[in-house]
Order: structure tokens, then C-alpha cells, then sequence
């Protein structure tokens, strides 16, 4: 594209051009010119293409480097081609700590075992390292600790929130310590602030395994054990990283029938969905339509005796619903699989990378151009 024709449009126009191209090509266009590289980096660019950005799904092609994968087609077991997709752009990652999630193009990372945690963004390639978190007490009296990550609809903040659960002393017990006899914190990381803060931790709940807080409107969701009321009851908990207050939704009633484990929370067309697997092996979906109407939770799907053998993988959640009601599903180990609506089969032979392998790491992500530059207070480097 000539650089010249440029010249002769008003900022505005070409400011909407660039905003509406797909990341790779304005990818392309910060390499032609100074002057596109800095209006390239203005927020009157960097926030009207963001909110064009449309979520694909990161999938890890080799060790640290990702596909982000832009659906063209509705998939289906009974065509004769392969499944179809186009690869939107790819990027690899300095880090060997795993993608955790991410808002807004911003990546979070975390490290295993209280390792690093890392906020970058692949597109600008500049990323920070954030201080671990004030820890007051021994690690062996940690029980769980869950994060999650997201940015507030109103200031447009971003946060990194810490939850965790951690035991009494041995020695002020006679035995183990009940779970209403842990002490529950909460800490909240806000970028550009350089620090964490400890904010009220709300009801004291039981945090499902280490599933990552899914961000909807605001908010940060995890599936909890509500134990203060005798009995374990599962409830959603949810963050407002606006006022920083936890509160809770109750989750359908027949969610708590015969399941296996734990729900498993997550975004599903723009709606906060459960999805589980019951004791005969069904995944059931729900969708609330009305966010916080605890009664407009609707079963959208339910997908029938597919499980055969698949027993020891217990959480799963959709990450596409098509047209013609087939579903591209994960389980939280990182399989893939697709179930047709045609054939009421599931094909767990969903390949995305060239080694074929049947475990990857899959995150859904929509690019943007913030830099974490723009934050004060933070040792931003680049890759």
C-alpha cells in the first residue's frame, strides 16, 4: 500500500482503515514507516481495533510457540476433507511457564509450584514479571490458591487476583482443622501499581481444584463449596474487579445430581455456561441468558453417552457451538474434541498441530495492540 495516498486522507479515516485490518496485516504495516508505527501505537488505533478483534483459539504448535486459530467453516465428521481452519497469525513466547489466561491481548502466565507469575502481550512483545505475593505463613499451611486474571469494564484496569486457603497451626489443634477453620485471603495485583494489596475474601468457600477464574462483564468466576451452611452446596463465586467484592450465584439445580466432580465454569457466546458430566457419562451445558438471573439458566445442549472410557477426565467445556449445533469441546488437560449433532458421535481425533498430538495447550485469546508500556510503575522488557 502506497504510502503516499495516506497523505491526502484526514487521521480519522485512516486511523478506521488500519483499525479494521486483521492483526497479522496492521502487524505488517508497523514495519512501513515511523509515522505508521507511532499512530499504530495510539490508543485512537489501539481500542477500536481491539474491540473488532475476534477471539480464536491459541493452540501450542511447538514448545512455547502458538497458532492462533480463526474457524472458517462449520467442522463436520462427515465430510471427506479435513477439519477446516485458518491460521490467523502465530508468536512464540520466551517463558516456559503456561499460559494461564488471558484479557484484551494481555496474556497471563503462571509458574508451577509458586513459580513466576508474567503478564505479556505478543503482538507489542513486551511483557513484565510481577512480584510474587506477600506470603505471611509457611507453605506447608497453604491448601489451595487459585488466580485469575481480567480487566474492569468501567476504570479498564487490569488485575491479577489471588485466593487462597491456608490451615491453622498443627499445634493449636488437637486435630486437623476443619474447613470452616481455614483462613481465607484474598490479594489483588493492579498493573502499573507495582504492588498487591489484601482485600476482604468474602464467605468462606472451597475453591474446586486449580481451575483459572473465567472473566465475563467484569467479573471473575470460579466454581466453589459454599460450607457455611452445614451443608457442601456448589455456588459460583464471583469477583467484581471494579469494587473488588466477592458474591455469589447458585448453579442449576440439577447440577448437583449425580455428577462426577466439580462444574466447570466458562464464556459461551457471550454467556457465563456450566458445563459437567453426569454419573451415566452425559455432558450437560448451561447457559445463563440473563447474566446474574440465577433463573434464566437455560440447558442449551445436551450431548449424550460419550464418555465411554474417559472416566479420570472429569472437567470439560465448550469452546465453540457451530450453526448446526456441533460443538469443538476441551478438557481442562488440554484434549480436544468435537462432537457432531448430525451423528450424536464425538470425534476425539481433533488434530490442530503437525505432530498430531492428542494433548496441547489451547487458550482462547483475541489479539490486541496494548502495550504494557502505558502502565506506570511496572520494568516492562521486550522480547
Amino acid at each position: 500500500m502506497d504510502d503516499d495516498f495516506f497523505k491526502y486522507l484526514p487521521s480519522e479515516i485512516v486511523l478506521n482503515i488500519f483499525s479494521r485490518l486483521p492483526t497479522r496485516a496492521a502487524m505488517a504495516c508497523k514495519c512501513v514507516c515511523k509515522p505508521w508505527l507511532s499512530l499504530l501505537a495510539t490508543p485512537e488505533f489501539v481500542n477500536p481495533h481491539m474491540s473488532r478483534s475476534v477471539p480464536g483459539l491459541a493452540v501450542e504448535t511447538h514448545s512455547n510457540s502458538f497458532e492462533i486459530i480463526e474457524f472458517v467453516d462449520e467442522l463436520g465428521l462427515d465430510v471427506e476433507v479435513e477439519h477446516r481452519w485458518d491460521v490467523a497469525f502465530n508468536f512464540s513466547l520466551p517463558f516456559d511457564e503456561p499460559i494461564h489466561s488471558s484479557a484484551n491481548g494481555l496474556i497471563f502466565l503462571r509458574g508451577f509450584d509458586h513459580g513466576d507469575l508474567i503478564l505479556c502481550n505478543p503482538i507489542t512483545r513486551d511483557y513484565i514479571k510481577l512480584p510474587s505475593p506477600q506470603q505471611t505463613t509457611s507453605e506447608d499451611q497453604l491448601v489451595s490458591e487459585n488466580f485469575g486474571f481480567g480487566v474492569s469494564g468501567t476504570t479498564g484496569q487490569y488485575k491479577v487476583v489471588r485466593v487462597f486457603v491456608e490451615k491453622p497451626l498443627h499445634e493449636e489443634y488437637e486435630n486437623d482443622p476443619l474447613p470452616f477453620e481455614f483462613q481465607y485471603e484474598c490479594q489483588v495485583y493492579t498493573v502499573g501499581t507495582g504492588s498487591w494489596r489484601k482485600v476482604p475474601s468474602g464467605n468462606p468457600h472451597l475453591f474446586c481444584e486449580d481451575l483459572w477464574g473465567v472473566l465475563l462483564n467484569g467479573n471473575l468466576h470460579w466454581m466453589v463449596i459454599d460450607i457455611t451452611t452445614g451443608h457442601y452446596l456448589e455456588r459460583i463465586s464471583c469477583f467484581d474487579l471494579e469494587t473488588e467484592r466477592f458474591s455469589t450465584l447458585t448453579v442449576p439445580p440439577p447440577c448437583g445430581i449425580g455428577s462426577r466432580d466439580c462444574k466447570t465454569p466458562s464464556v459461551l457466546r457471550g454467556c457465563l455456561c456450566v458445563s459437567h458430566i453426569t454419573a451415566d457419562g452425559e455432558i450437560v451445558i448451561w447457559l445463563m441468558k440473563e447474566y446474574g438471573d440465577e433463573k434464566s439458566w437455560t440447558k442449551e445442549v445436551f450431548v449424550v453417552d460419550v464418555l465411554r472410557g474417559l472416566s479420570d477426565e472429569l472437567h470439560v467445556c465448550p469452546i465453540r457451538v457451530f450453526e448446526n449445533g456441533d460443538i469443538l469441546m476441551g478438557w481442562a488437560g488440554g484434549r480436544t474434541f468435537y462432537y457432531s449433532n448430525k451423528t450424536k458421535t464425538l470425534d476425539y481425533d481433533v488434530k490442530f498441530r503437525g505432530d498430531h498430538s492428542s494433548y496441547i495447550s489451547t487458550t482462547m485469546y483475541a489479539a490486541s495492540f496494548v502495550s504494557l508500556k502505558n502502565f506506570g510503575m511496572e520494568n516492562v522488557r521486550s522480547f
